[in-house]
């Protein structure tokens, strides 16, 4: 469907009145030069004369043979279909008339709004094949979108934004690949609402990631694309949905699946060079280390436990510190947490206890960081020495560790 067109205008009418015939729009905007502009009138009148009408506007290039001033031209004469309000899919550029400069302007003006482009070619030429098309004899090449090749090398720009975290960004690209390309409208709409989700993801929102995960329909992406960049990911991505879903059913409580999670996350950071950011995160995973296994092993919920699920050995002191007057339950610290497990038994309070000067040093650097009450910066030997003693707790495995999946470039 063709609503609106622009077109550059030449000595010769014939062609425009072919491509206007053939596309039927309701309004033109029309590229011309000083001495162009009245052959505007003759390709109006001449399809008026086969009950063809159509609002039409000109812009006037004072000299066609300077490409600058063409494109000052051109931007003029696009801006008059965006005026309109027309949609780029509703629009068709016909660059057949005018001179080379003004068709090459034509092109790079309106390049970017995703317009479908035609010309007008013939079957017969006059000077022997090479000269103008003969009148009657004009064939249309039509309604080729070039983004609809070019949008697979911005794909590299969306894989680059992707693959290094930057969202949001990535998503104002794709986005914009869905209103220009024809042919692959649906898929950058997909890869748009993928990419939404994993910054949800990101941000802790694993409800709404998974929302957008369903509208995505990811499996239909394997069905409607071929290619072996777009099968990949789409795999990975529902693999991701797995392990999504795995941590939604732990967001209620401390749980395995959530550490994991955070620990992923912390990677990330640390990838971004986010080292403060990722330590924060360390950090509470090592709390909510003590609280999954309390709760999960024990029963103990550290922040509104009894007196009486406490070992004797302990229970004292922590009436003593820890004790909440009004509600008399205990509100029991990560340290004394950890300390608790080691009374327990357990073998993550024991090692905990035993690398505990180690881990009050890294507290320690952590407290004077930005992000907690000091003015430092943390280095990523900071984050490494963290993540070690995160490590050395036994409850995460390394190679279990899940990361958001890469989009594949062409390169």
């Amino acid at each position: 469907m063709c609503k609106a067109m622009l077109i550059s205008v030449g000595g010769s009418p014939q062609p425009i009145v072919k491509s206007i015939k053939n596309y039927k729009p309701e309004f033109v905007s029309f590229l011309v030069s000083q001495q162009t502009s009245e052959i505007t009138i003759l390709i109006v009148n001449a399809l008026k004369e086969e009950k063809i009408s159509f609002e039409y506007e000109q812009t006037i290039c004072d000299n066609p043979e300077d490409l600058k001033e063409c494109y000052k031209s051109a931007e003029k004469a696009v801006f008059r279909i965006e005026k309109k309000g027309f949609a780029s899919t509703d629009t068709v550029v016909d660059y057949t008339g005018g001179t080379k400069s003004m068709s090459v302007a034509l092109a790079l003006a309106s390049i970017n709004y995703g317009f479908s482009y035609s010309y007008v070619g013939g079957t017969e030429r006059t000077k022997g094949g090479v000269g103008v098309v003969v009148d009657g004899k004009e064939q249309i090449f039509s309604s080729i979108n070039p983004w609809d090749f070019l949008a697979m090398k911005e794909r590299e720009t969306i894989a680059t934004l992707f693959n290094s975290y930057q969202f949001k960004s990535a998503k104002e690209v794709a986005d914009s690949l869905t209103n220009k390309t024809t042919k692959y409208r649906s898929l950058f709409r997909k890869i748009g609402l993928i990419i939404e989700g994993f910054y949800q993801w990101d941000l802790f929102r694993h409800a709404d990631a998974l929302r957008m995960f369903e509208r995505a329909k990811v499996d239909d992406m394997l069905l409607e694309y071929e290619e072996d960049w777009v099968q990949q990911f789409a795999e990975d991505v529902l693999a991701s949905v797995l392990k999504l879903k795995e941590v939604i059913n732990d967001i209620s409580k401390p749980g395995i699946a959530m550490i994991y999670d955070l620990f992923s996350n912390a990677e990330r950071r640390y990838e971004e060079g986010k080292i403060d950011d990722a330590i924060l995160r360390l950090y509470r995973i090592v709390e909510m280390i003590a609280q999954t296994k309390l709760a999960g092993k024990y029963g103990i919920d550290v922040s509104n436990t009894s007196v009486e699920k406490i070992p004797e050995s302990l229970r004292e002191e922590f009436i003593k510190k820890y004790l909440d007057e009004d509600s008399k339950k205990l509100k029991i610290p990560q340290n004394a947490a950890f300390l608790l497990l080691k009374e327990l038994g357990d073998e993550v309070g024991k090692v905990f206890v035993k690398n505990e000067k180690n881990f009050k040093a890294i507290q320690h650097s952590r407290n004077y960081s930005y992000l907690a009450h000091g003015f430092q910066s943390s280095s990523p030997q900071n984050y490494s020495s963290f993540r070690d003693f995160v490590l050395s707790l036994n409850v995460i495995d390394p190679s279990k560790v899940w990361q958001f999946p890469k989009l594949k470039t062409s390169r």
